[in-house]
């Protein structure tokens, strides 16, 4: 009589499911793993009902497909993209996302920076005058206010942190959930491609 079968250990198994997240073949995850791909096919048959996946990957790569095609491809979000993904998903103005935006690509922004943000943004207004007169810096500290207010009704734990002598910071932590949240929703609206 066959042993039941097991599902992955449980470090493995957040490895499995990533990488299956990933498109990368249940065969595939089990010679990485160096785990037998019944084993894995069990884990992510959990994880599927558990809806920490939305689908089993197919079995395995094709056999004549060239390694430079196993690998997925993925790029990194520009910073249009986060600004866009931040606009919708956080319900942001343009002035909040750019914000949000600088402060995800920096470990410490100092008031300037963010000062610099709203003239960047007052500039590119068509009907404004050439010659503008610059706005209170007093004003990065509102917008950030009503930041804060936003960013906790979505996620207690997106906090903006202020460093004191001038500036802010989002803890690395936060910034991965952050960068996570903003991910799933650039890729929610994307066809599959197989």
């Amino acid at each position: 009589m066959d042993a039941p079968v097991e599902g992955l250990p449980a470090h493995l198994d957040t490895v499995a499911v990533n990488a299956a997240n990933e498109g990368i073949p249940v065969c595939a995850i089990a010679r990485i793993l160096a785990f037998p791909a019944e084993n894995v096919y069990f884990s992510l048959k959990n994880a599927l009902d558990m809806g920490a996946i939305c689908e089993i990957p197919k079995a395995d790569w094709p056999p004549t497909a060239k390694r430079a095609d196993r690998v997925p491809t993925a790029r990194a979000p520009t910073d249009s993209d986060l600004l866009f993904h931040a606009r919708q998903v956080f319900k942001l103005t343009k002035l909040e996302a750019g914000f949000v935006v600088v402060l995800l690509r920096h470990d410490r922004v100092e008031k300037e920076k963010l000062h610099h943000v709203i003239e960047q943004q007052r500039a590119q207004r068509a009907h404004q005058p050439i010659e503008l007169e610059s706005t209170d810096p007093k004003m990065v500290d509102v917008i950030i206010c009503k930041l804060r207010k936003k960013l906790k009704t979505l996620d207690p734990e997106f906090v903006i942190k202020t460093i004191w002598g001038g500036g802010y910071h989002i803890a690395s932590d936060v910034k991965t959930k952050m960068l996570h949240t903003l991910n799933g929703a650039s890729h929610a609206g994307e066809p599959d491609s197989e």
